[in-house]
């Protein structure tokens, strides 16, 4: 099985998670929990079925390696796919076996995923990029730990009050900010440049990489033994690396160009910014202690799920679906170019929904406007998603106009 295709097909499921989870916001607060339902589908099953099908690419295209067994990619989609359809249907009918039976097949779809990338950096024709390799390396890790301690949570299991928080802070914190955060800043120190279509600048990323990894780690140890000054010291080494990243991108972006800047990069660079904000924020949190930190869980939830980690997933959509199909240039640059289309007010509706979302989950605004802010992320998002759907026929209907075409020479 090609890259390419193992990435379409991935990308394909997690498309479809996204849009369920969307969704999902139209069922009773009874029956989706609260925000519980949308965040499982977006976390667990969108973004996570992207990064296992990225993450394969990824890793084989910069080792130069052959793509893995196909029984063992498809064991990797399928127990992935089980895992969240089972929890998504165990944790809010009370079904505690059904959830342990999910998290078993999501985690052992993670360990086939270590599996992938540990098997192409050991045949690894080529050995010059360690950095995002080392960084998803530590990805999986986290997911190992944070998937097994989400199962252990949702079982109910665990009848000490105390306890059972600091493991959901935990799973929450190792997931969120490590498995997708590393993976996505492992994927940038490649993507960025690719994306704008400049050479990659030099960039100390080992400092970056061990802030990360350690402050996650240093984090979810703090929180599930109580430990706040341990889980303040951990989220202070990870706002460092958050910085880490940002000069990277501010780099890459200085860089001399030839073309625009793209709509997927301009998201990126939201995605970014949401993520500075979004660890200078847990750090004051964390400082004031383990209770101001249970406050901040929504304001933590819409700057890193909505601002960072579905921006980030959306925007590489506009860029690597195209890329990933087959066809002659002329028509994969317009297929690019169809993806600038309403660009402008995607990417407004979207991160000015996340900002008010944000300020009102902090309490410094009224819950109405938080509802507006939902309504503008979701209709920014659902353009962008809109777009990674149809953009093969919408790339043929007469909606171009020279500007968009000019933006990726089409």
């Amino acid at each position: 099985m090609r890259p390419r295709s193992i990435l379409s097909v991935y990308q394909l499921a997690a498309r479809a998670w996204l849009t369920a989870a969307g969704l999902s916001l139209l069922l009773p607060m009874s029956v989706r929990l609260g925000w519980w339902l949308p965040l499982h589908l977006t976390l667990a099953g969108a973004i996570s079925l992207a990064i296992s099908g990225a993450m394969q690419n990824f890793a084989l295209t910069l080792t130069a390696t052959p793509a893995p067994p196909l029984p063992v990619v498809v064991a990797q989609f399928v127990l992935a796919n089980a895992g969240v359809a089972l929890l998504a249907i165990g944790y809010p009918a009370t079904l505690g076996s059904l959830v342990v039976v999910g998290g078993a097949c999501f985690v052992a779809a993670m360990l086939l995923l270590g599996w992938v990338v540990r098997r192409a950096w050991r045949k690894a024709l080529n050995k010059r990029h360690p950095l995002p390799i080392a960084m998803y390396g530590a990805a999986i890790v986290a997911v190992l730990i944070g998937g097994t301690l989400g199962a252990i949570v949702g079982s109910r299991a665990i009848d000490d009050p105390t306890l059972w928080l600091g493991l959901r802070q935990a799973h929450l914190t190792l997931n969120v900010l490590g498995w997708v955060s590393l993976t996505i800043a492992g994927t940038l120190v490649t993507l960025l440049p690719t994306v704008l279509r400049v050479r990659m600048p030099s960039w100390h990323g080992v400092g970056t990489a061990v802030l990360l990894a350690g402050g996650v780690a240093a984090m979810a140890v703090g929180l599930g033994a109580r430990l706040a000054s341990v889980a303040a010291i951990g989220g202070a080494a990870y706002a460092a690396g958050a910085l880490g990243v940002t000069w990277l991108a501010v780099k890459v972006m200085t860089t001399p160009r030839t073309w625009p800047v793209p709509i997927m990069a301009k998201h990126f660079a939201g995605a970014i910014a949401w993520f500075v904000v979004g660890s200078l924020a847990l750090v004051v949190a964390l400082l004031r202690g383990l209770d101001a930190f249970a406050a901040f869980r929504l304001p933590f939830l819409v700057m890193f799920v909505g601002g960072w980690a579905v921006q980030m997933l959306l925007g590489a959509w506009l860029y690597l679906l195209p890329m990933a199909r087959p066809g002659h240039p002329d028509e994969r640059r317009r297929q690019l170019a169809v993806t600038e289309l309403g660009g402008t007010l995607q990417l407004f509706a979207l991160n000015a929904g996340v900002a008010l979302m944000a300020l009102a989950g902090a309490g410094w605004v009224s819950g109405t406007v938080g509802s507006a802010g939902l309504g503008l992320a979701l209709g920014g998002a659902a353009i962008a998603l809109v777009k990674a759907w149809f953009f093969p026929w919408l790339a043929k209907a007469p909606v171009l106009t020279s500007r968009l075409r000019g933006i990726w020479g089409a």
